[in-house]
């Protein structure tokens, strides 16, 4: 019983628990750095912040957590959960529990580094033991990479203190070993890759992965491969070198009388003989790992059938807990010739998984001709099945998506889990460095490598944003790579967050369903192509079973003519007889940017959607935002002020569907004598208690979203545009401008969705369109802060009434923490008595309680 309870004990004092919140994944990366150069010694757990429990902390006697500050001093999405947890917590942490804290940050913000530094308030707050602490600043000459390393090096002086003397691992890692199972396609086996035997009998794997005997003159033995042996580079075998191991002899041979031998003295129940390569770790020095040939025998039928094939459903969905969605539309928001490329994209969800303003967070993938290519540049065939094992020899625990005792190919373990596109970081050419035959590239890839001095790293990568398809692509002459180093080394694929702009509650009414979207989806492909013919939409009038022609002729094809499949029939009939579905709608711009004349960037997961065709599918998880931290976002007491500029209005779309239809159904539990009273419909919606919306676009024709759709909710919200690209009519009073088009008869009351919208109102707005135009003209460019700035008398009485919440979505670097600064100015012309620091500390308080969200798309 001592004996157990010391072997749990040092079992504890040797695991490491390294947690990271990252957004764009510098903070995973510095974790992945701290990995690699102490795995070898410790046993390490390594998760994001939010796939660990609080609980599980008291399970080690070392936490390294590393987190990034995003935005306006927002958690990142990795982290979003354990941080509401840990607020809410009231545990109390052992003295004996270390724990190790980096932050990273960008001092030109206002909050720079404020959730590290939370954190590090809150973890003090629970007793927690903090014996490192530090911040790195990207404003820095040399990034963040100074300040992590003095924090680094504390940590493992502390460890060596503390626990035991190691050194730190700068050889490769090998946290997976790796296995070939070599593909035999008809045109792979015309080609001469393999070893050649005059046999009567051949050796196969079938599709289950079981052996089968083939009769033939000439064949190729199905061989395992294991990447970590050091074996002869053949370039006319892509690299790869069969081997094929004498049970005697322990050599490597490939002359047919001696396999033949080796097959006959095993008397036929093992069919094909290889020699089982293992490979240990000579020291804690960090010495080169080094191979064992055992003397027994692995039959292929053995090797093959203990795994399973790799089924993307099967992994994504049970395994990882993805959801899977079918792109049901994909159209481009404005003109072909614009060029910004924003998508329209509706998904079909499996089941009723989220709610107003919800996040979808999406598993992107690799571009497959891209990778293709930089495959091929590598010698790596592409085409090859691998099995990946966990090195017996590592004690280590990831989060890592990449898929461990599955038969896989390699272009689909590369496109699926490994992110080519991400910026290269200066550890990998230290790992480079080991890879190459020429002293010169050496000696560059050291220089790339080294944190002390980044002059060389930040000029040729992190200001060209070089990502590993580039440094492949740069070097592929100089380097030698397998699959096992890229597998060991590369980061995984992160997910990405797009605001879901609708909500489920917006599709229980037939009236507000887009019947195109049910028709393209339940129809067969076959006879998609009359939709684009008709541009058929389904429409239902006020009065019941009353159908115009083109409806009602919609109707008659889709239910009677063109739908033969009894499948397809009941889907629709039941979709419409349940008046709802099940749909996610999302606006997806695609992040590019351009580098210099010949380059330009995109982003990995906004290019993946945009280039989704109708019919693929797509992996991801639904994640509640900031939003949600407020309920009062859905109370009609409530007074909203939304102010966004660009694609991020998506973020806030939902919100104001959702409102829109509360107002209705609020409208229809009226009694029906008040539903005729034009002065009483939305009676709650009166003039004072209308939302304001300020949204800033380049310009009206191309950027303006949803421009159509906003008309639908005038009648509780005044909403104002400004256009910054534009020199004539840059300014947009949208409430002003339907009633003119409704006075001079261009607006047909008639379908007008906002039938209750009154031309005249007692609106609190204490001037009007025209001199707000006055207001604004000396303008050259105007920018939605100016139309804040032009109404900051209202904005000051909203600033100060809690019963207003302000919702601020946009990606553009310094727009909330401008926005911020001007909330102060407006109230210190109004409050000159109050000192800045009085302001400031007003308005911190008001966004500490989620009454100002400042990334509403979070």
């Amino acid at each position: 019983m001592f004996n157990s309870t010391m072997d749990d004990d040092i079992k504890k004092r040797s695991k490491i628990l390294l947690l990271y919140g990252s957004e764009y994944g510098t903070a995973y990366d510095c974790c992945r750095n701290v990995l690699y150069e102490l795995y070898m010694h410790f046993h390490i757990d390594f998760f994001c912040l939010n796939d660990v429990n609080l609980m599980s902390f008291y399970r080690y006697e070392n936490i390294i957590i590393i987190v990034s500050t995003t935005g306006y001093g927002c958690y990142t999405h990795n982290m979003s959960k354990f941080w509401k947890d840990l607020h809410k917590t009231n545990l109390v942490f052992y003295d004996t529990m270390n724990f190790h804290l980096f932050g990273l940050g960008d001092s030109s913000y206002d909050n720079y580094n404020i959730v590290a530094k939370k954190l590090r308030k809150k973890l003090k707050s629970l007793d927690a033991n903090i014996v490192n602490y530090n911040l790195g600043n990207y404003q820095h000459p040399s990034m963040h990479f100074t300040n992590f390393n003095i924090w680094k090096a504390n940590v493992y002086e502390f460890l060596k203190k503390n626990f035991f003397h190691f050194q730190i691992n700068d050889n490769i890692p090998c946290l997976f070993n790796v296995k070939h199972i070599y593909s035999h396609s008809k045109n792979e086996q015309q080609k001469d890759n393999g070893i050649k035997i005059s046999q009567k009998e051949e050796i196969t794997a079938n599709k289950n992965g079981k052996t089968k005997i083939k009769k033939s003159n000439s064949y190729k033995v199905n061989t395992i491969k294991d990447d970590n042996v050091t074996a002869p580079y053949d370039e006319t075998n892509n690299g790869k070198v069969s081997v094929v191991v004498n049970v005697n002899t322990n050599k490597y041979q490939a002359k047919e009388e001696q396999l033949e031998e080796s097959c006959t003295n095993i008397g036929g129940e093992i069919n094909k003989v290889v020699k089982k390569l293992q490979y240990e770790y000579s020291n804690l020095e960090g010495k080169k790992c080094h191979n064992i040939y055992e003397n027994n025998t692995l039959s292929s039928d053995n090797i093959i059938t203990n795994y399973a094939d790799f089924s993307i459903d099967e992994y994504f969905c049970k395994s990882s807990n993805f959801m899977k969605f079918e792109v049901l539309k994909n159209e481009k928001c404005s003109d072909e010739s614009y060029h910004q490329d924003v998508r329209y994209i509706d998904l079909i969800a499996p089941t009723r998984c989220f709610n107003v303003s919800d996040l979808i967070k999406v598993h992107p993938f690799l571009n497959e001709e891209k990778t293709k290519n930089i495959l091929n540049l590598l010698k790596i065939n592409y085409n090859d099945y691998i099995i990946i094992i966990q090195n017996d020899h590592v004690h280590c625990t990831n989060n890592t998506f990449i898929p461990v005792n599955k038969k896989i190919k390699i272009l689909d373990l590369f496109i699926y889990f490994l992110d080519l596109n991400k910026i290269v970081t200066p550890f990998f050419f230290l790992y480079l460095s080991k890879k190459t035959v020429s002293d010169i590239h050496k000696k560059k890839f050291l220089q790339l490598a080294d944190t002390n001095n980044i002059s060389d790293y930040f000029s040729y990568v992190y200001q060209d944003k070089r990502s590993y398809y580039d440094i492949f692509f740069d070097f592929y002459n100089y380097i030698k790579i397998d699959v096992s180093f890229l597998i060991n080394t590369l980061p995984s694929i992160q997910e990405r967050c797009y605001s879901i702009l609708n909500t489920i509650d917006s599709y229980y009414f037939l009236k507000n369903f887009n019947f195109y979207n049910l028709y393209y989806f339940s129809t067969n492909p076959n006879f998609s192509w009359i939709i684009h013919i008709l541009k058929l939409n389904y429409y239902i009038n006020k009065k019941k079973n009353a159908l115009n022609i083109l409806s009602s002729y919609t109707y008659n094809i889709m239910m009677e003519k063109m739908i033969y499949s009894l499948k397809y029939t009941n889907i629709i009939r039941n979709r419409i007889t349940q008046n709802k579905i099940d749909i996610i709608e999302l606006l997806v711009c695609l992040y590019e940017t351009t580098i210099n004349k010949n380059k330009k960037c995109v982003g990995l997961c906004s290019d993946y959607l945009i280039n989704l065709k109708p019919g693929s599918c797509i992996y991801a998880k639904i994640e509640n935002s900031l939003l949600c931290t407020n309920k009062n976002i859905l109370n009609l007491n409530y007074r909203i002020i939304y102010i966004s500029i660009g694609a991020a209005f998506s973020s806030l779309l939902g919100v104001i569907r959702h409102r829109h239809y509360l107002y209705n159904r609020l409208y229809k539990n009226k009694p029906k004598e008040k539903q005729n009273e034009k002065k009483n419909v939305y009676s709650s919606c009166n003039s004072f208690n209308k939302d304001l919306l300020f949204l800033g676009f380049r310009n009206r024709l191309n950027d303006f979203y949803f421009q159509e759709e906003l008309q639908n909710y005038l009648y509780f919200n005044y909403i104002f545009v400004a256009f910054s690209r534009l020199e004539r009519d840059n300014f947009l009073f949208y409430n002003e401008e339907v009633q003119k088009c409704s006075r001079d008869n261009t607006y047909n009351n008639s379908t007008n969705p906002n039938k209750y919208f009154e031309t005249r109102e007692n609106r609190i707005i204490q001037m009007n369109y025209e001199e707000m135009k006055q207001l604004l003209k000396e303008k050259k460019k105007l920018y939605v802060t100016d139309l804040i700035l032009m109404l900051q008398d209202m904005i000051y009485e909203h600033l100060k009434n809690i019963n207003t919440i302000i919702l601020i979505s946009g990606k553009s670097r310094p727009f909330s923490q401008n926005l911020i600064k001007m909330f102060a100015n407006i109230i210190k012309q109004k409050e000159q008595n109050k000192s800045m620091e009085e302001i400031n500390l007003f308005l911190k308080k008001k966004i500490d309680d989620f009454s100002i969200i400042l990334e509403s798309w979070y």
